[in-house]
């Protein structure tokens, strides 16, 4: 059986042309939403960053001056803790020199007057003593340096430069005095 195509070519093309518009019309539509729909995801996602980055920074401004609120209580603690440990020092320091004169005194012999005494706290219960005095005689010196050296509350004891005139004998001494 042979079939014969009545209807003109040219109506088939034409035909064939309108149905490939069509689908390329379709297709491109189709393209069309795809990228609008692209489109409004990455611009929700921006949106919603953007209120996300609004929130946090609102936050971090909020934290910020919870954080400066923080330093400043630390700044103030700190004072009081140097204010605090100024006014212990003092205290365990003032019941020291009246301990110390006093061990001092006995500790200095009968041929030794004390012209000098020059005392700075090293550290709580602990003072620097430097001393200028004049002996009658260097057994004197030698004593006193034996006394003191003797003596568990005082050390690092050191004899000065010796200078007779005369009679007497002047010189210095360096030592610590420990209250403990």
């Amino acid at each position: 059986m042979i079939k014969v195509n009545l209807v003109p070519s040219e109506i088939l093309a034409k035909a064939k042309q309108r149905q490939l518009l069509l689908q390329a019309a379709v297709l491109g539509s189709l393209m069309a939403l795809i990228l609008v729909a692209i489109s409004f995801g990455h611009w929700y996602g921006k949106h919603t960053l953007e209120i996300t980055l609004t929130v946090d920074e609102a936050e971090l401004k909020r934290l910020d001056a919870v954080v400066k609120q923080v330093e400043e209580l630390d700044k103030a603690a700190a004072a009081v803790r140097a204010r605090l440990s100024v006014i212990e020092n003092l205290l365990l320091g003032r019941a020291y020199y009246p301990i110390f004169m006093s061990d001092f005194a006995r500790s200095v012999p009968a041929g030794v007057r004390v012209n000098a005494m020059n005392t700075a706290a090293v550290s709580p219960g602990v003072i620097k003593v430097a001393i200028t005095a004049v002996a009658n005689s260097n057994e004197d010196i030698a004593a006193w340096v034996k006394t003191l050296e003797k003596n568990a509350k005082f050390g690092l004891v050191e004899l000065g430069g010796v200078t007779a005139s005369g009679v007497t004998y002047t010189f210095g001494i360096t030592a610590t005095y420990t209250s403990k």
